[in-house]
Parts: structure tokens; sequence; C-alpha cells
């Protein structure tokens, strides 16, 4: 095949270490798995304790979900084979769109294939040249992409800094359209956003605001809704995010607003008019996934039960969690090759724990991402701390010297 000499250069350049790292061994990314993901897993033939996986409330094997894909699978075919405004709209997928509105408690909402393209959509669609776009720094790649899309204006504020925030919006007083896009629960950090904090700037300049929920919905707030609700916000947040593949175990995103966005979206939004819709399976399970977790509240508990025992076995062993007040739980290593190097080893002890270096996360703060689940049971937990401090104990890892509880 042909290759421009600079496109090369370009791809010999960028592919380097990693072809190295796959070399020496150290390269820890793309595991083939070969059964499902509940509390243990199996890779290369042997089982592996699941610390890193967004089937935060174990959906990913129900049976009632299974059943439904199977049934939707019968009735729709395999997939709708067009876009939603022409062929690629089922009754499941009016459904689905209703059920998240009555969840969200909205007059409407949009869902698309991913909650990566619900996340585009929304920003790149809504926002232009004539817009400020106020992010915080650790927002998902998703927002950047569709920050960049929309051609916005950007100012980007430091990580959940109320202060900063609010010094941006006095002195871009003069757009008249603002948006402030915000994630409930940090998904490399774990920790929570202000929401309320940020509605109330929000309210104070005329600016509206967008909360990726992907890591809170389900489990946060009284009715599960996510951060905005935890904070009791939520009615006063334009625009609300949430994917269908963490809590829910399937694929796809909405976004839950006013009967005028979501029309705006569906028209406006690139992601929505000429990508192919959800297959009709995908939605028959998300919308029996919704019932389920809204039907077992033990599933909510459990999640939670899970992600204190575990972080506080970390904080025993003297492991720096960050700020993390979630499921979503960091192990802070810093140095990107010592974190392969443990991610490895772990591995080899039958741990599953993912690893995140730069350009994921900021450079010289890698850090395992453990995920919590409802599917773990203590047992698995325990056998993973014992692990995990095995490892960690060989390697020089900055401790964290924890006073109170912080869980």
């Amino acid at each position: 095949m042909i290759i421009s000499s600079g496109l090369q250069d370009k791809i010999n350049e960028k592919t380097q270490y990693i072809i190295e790292g796959k070399k020496s061994g150290l390269y820890s990314f793309e595991p083939a798995f070969q059964a499902a993901q509940n509390g243990e897993s199996k890779i290369n033939g042997k089982d592996v304790i699941m610390l890193t996986s967004n089937n935060y409330l174990g959906m990913a094997t129900n049976q009632e979900v299974k059943d439904a894909m199977g049934k939707a699978i019968n009735e729709y075919g395999s997939g709708t084979c067009g876009a939603r405004l022409h062929n690629g709209t089922t009754a499941l997928h009016v459904e689905l769109e209703e059920k998240c509105a009555e969840f969200f408690h909205t007059e409407a909402a949009v869902i698309l294939s991913a909650g990566y393209l619900a996340n585009v959509a929304a920003i790149s669609s809504i926002a232009d040249k004539d817009t400020v776009i106020i992010t915080d720094q650790y927002n998902h790649e998703s927002i950047d992409d569709g920050i960049a899309l929309s051609g916005a204006q950007v100012r980007i504020f430091q990580h959940n800094n109320m202060q900063k925030l609010e010094e941006i919006l006095q002195k871009n007083q003069q757009f008249s359209k603002k948006l402030i896009l915000v994630e409930g629960i940090y998904s490399m950090g774990g920790d929570i956003c202000p929401v309320d904090k940020v509605v109330s700037l929000s309210k104070k300049y005329d600016a509206s605001v967008l909360v990726d929920e992907a890591h809170a919905f389900g489990f946060v707030g009284k009715t599960n809704q996510g951060a905005s609700e935890l904070f009791g916000c939520q009615d006063q947040v334009h625009m609300r995010m949430v994917t269908f593949s963490k809590s829910l175990a399937n694929v796809g995103g909405c976004i839950a607003t006013d009967e005028k966005t979501a029309t705006y979206i569906k028209h406006y939004a690139n992601q929505y008019i000429f990508n192919a819709s959800m297959p009709p399976a995908v939605v028959a399970g998300t919308l029996k996934s919704l019932e389920v977790i809204q039907r077992e509240p033990w599933r909510k508990a459990k999640l939670w039960e899970n992600t204190m025992r575990f972080r506080r076995g970390l904080m025993d062993l003297g492991l720096d969690t960050m700020s993390s007040t979630s499921p979503v739980v960091p192990i802070y290593i810093g140095d990107d090759e010592t974190n392969m190097r443990v991610t490895k080893d772990l591995l080899n002890k039958g741990i599953y724990i993912a690893t995140a270096i730069y350009p994921a996360v900021p450079q010289n703060a890698s850090r395992l991402r453990a995920t919590i689940t409802a599917s773990l049971t203590n047992e698995e937990i325990d056998r993973a701390l014992v692990g995990i401090d095995k490892v960690t104990s060989h390697y020089d890892i900055p401790k964290h010297s924890f006073e109170g509880d912080q869980l």
C-alpha cells in the first residue's frame, strides 16, 4: 500500500513506544476476555477478578435482559440498517426515549448509538462560533471532541474550582450564548462535581449547563438520576447526558432535556442524522435493564457496600485513592512504566485492573483505575486486596496517610 512519507513519519513516531511496549510484554491494553464480566472473568484461559468493568449494577448477564434482546432479534432482525430520521426508528426506540424522559422527569430525551455520540451531538450542534464554552479541565474526551466540532470559543477552568469558574463567567459576559460542561462523577478521578454550585453560577451569569452523568446514572441520587439529583438541582440543568453502557450494561446514550432542545438536536446534530440507529435488540435490552434496576434496589446497595469495602482496604494499605468518593476508585502510581509493570504483575496474580496513563490522565499522574461493581463478592474483594498489597509492596509507590473517614 502507498502511504505518504509525512504520514508514515507521523505514524512511526506515535506508535514506536506502543510497539516497544508490546515487545517488552508491558503493553496491557485490549486484553481479550473469554467470558462475561461478572465478579470474575477469563483472560487467556485464566480466571481473573474483575476490578475494572463499567458493569456497575451487575446487569451484563441478567437473564431478563438477554431474553428481551433475543425476542427483539426475532421480531425486528439484527439491525435497522438506517439512521433515525429515515428507516432507523422502531417502536422500541420511541418507547426508550419516553422511558428515559420519564426516568429523568424531563419533557423529552434523545437516544443515540453511543454515550460518546450523545455528548458530541449535543455540544457540536448547540454551540457555534458565537458561543463560549466553559469546561472543566478533566472532562471526558467525548466532551472535548464535541467542543472541537462546534467551533465555539473555549475557556477551561481548574478542576471543580468554582471560584475559577465564576472568574471566567465574569470575564465573558459579552457572550449571549454560554454553555458550562461538567461531569457528575469524573471518570478518571472518581470525585463528584458540586453541580448545585455550577447551576447557581449558571443562573447568575445566564449560562446553560450540560452534565455528563455517565458514571453517576443508576446509583447516585434518591431515584438514581445522578449527581444533579444528589444536589437537588436536576430540574435546572439544561441537558443531562447518560450512557447505557455502564449501569444498564448495554450500548447507547441519551440526552435528557426539554422538548424543543430534543427536537433541535434531532434535526441539527450530524451524529443523529447521519448515524445508524441502535439495533432493536440493544434497545430492548436497555429498556429491560432500566426496568430491572428500578425494581431491584439491592443492586445499588451492594455496589456501595463493595465500593466502601474496597476503598477502605486500599486506605488500610496506605495507597492513595486520590479524591474518589464513588465506585470509580483510582490508585495513584505516578510513573507510567511503574504503572504498566504493576498492571502486568496484578494480571499474573489473577487480578484485572485497567491502567490509566497519559494522555488519558495528566503526565506523571498515572494510576490504576478500578471501577467497582455489584457483581463482586466480599471474598473476591478481599482476595484482590491481598494481591494488590503483595504486588505494590515491590515498587516505590507514593503512600498516603489518611485521617478520619474519607469514604
